[in-house]
């Protein structure tokens, strides 16, 4: 599958090279595709990856991650012109500055303003609640960490569900993409047991059920 990945922070340089692993095609989109700081993230994923501008990132791509700042995610959407039924995979979280809590909630979520943003997008809330160490290794000794994933369309979601279920992750359907609005709190509850309650990065969420 090509996957362009908007963004080149730590979800993004971790989550393109654990996809170009699993044999993907990923290519970043950054507005400095030949900084050092990109190169790397390039080479770590090896021959399968490349980087461009955002626009050329996502001209041809099969999936898009956006893992952008929400503060500039709806801005990096408006230049990229036309998504029309491409899967667009948003793992932002509305967080304020100081971590202390989330901007948005219960009658909104950053994905619904995402896809009002772009409406001829599919898009799909995925990755936002689990750290970047879990997402390089999604195994806890005979359980795999679960992958929360939202959307209204049935298509895109199948997508998203492969690209989680490459990395090694549980895929957990949460339905529609208003469910986001549960999601980007959970992310929050993560956010407070790893680093206010010093349980650390290295946990994650699991679902049971009988």
């Amino acid at each position: 599958m090509k996957v362009a990945i908007l963004g080149t922070g730590a979800v993004g340089a971790a989550l393109g090279a654990r996809w170009a692993k699993a044999g993907h095609g990923v290519t970043f989109g950054s507005r400095q595709p030949q900084s050092e700081k990109v190169l790397q993230i390039v080479e770590k994923c090896g021959s399968a990856a490349k980087a461009c501008s955002p626009a050329q990132a996502v001209a041809n791509a099969e999936a898009i991650l956006l893992a952008v700042p929400w503060s500039v995610a709806r801005q990096t959407l408006s230049e990229l012109g036309d998504l029309r039924g491409r899967p667009v995979i948003d793992c932002t979280n509305p967080l304020l500055p100081d971590l202390s809590g989330i901007e948005l909630g219960h009658s909104t979520s950053a994905a619904e303003q995402i896809a009002a943003a772009a409406p001829s997008a599919r898009v799909v809330k995925a990755f936002n609640t689990a750290s970047v160490k879990v997402m390089n290794d999604p195994q806890f000794a005979d359980h795999r960490a679960a992958m929360f994933y939202c959307g209204d369309d049935a298509a895109a979601k199948a997508v998203v569900q492969k690209l989680i279920v490459d990395i090694g992750f549980e895929p957990v359907d949460a339905g529609p993409l208003a469910s986001a609005r549960y999601l980007e709190p959970l992310a929050m509850l993560y956010i407070h047991l790893a680093f206010k309650q010093g349980w650390g990065s290295n946990c994650a969420f699991k679902v049971m059920k009988r």
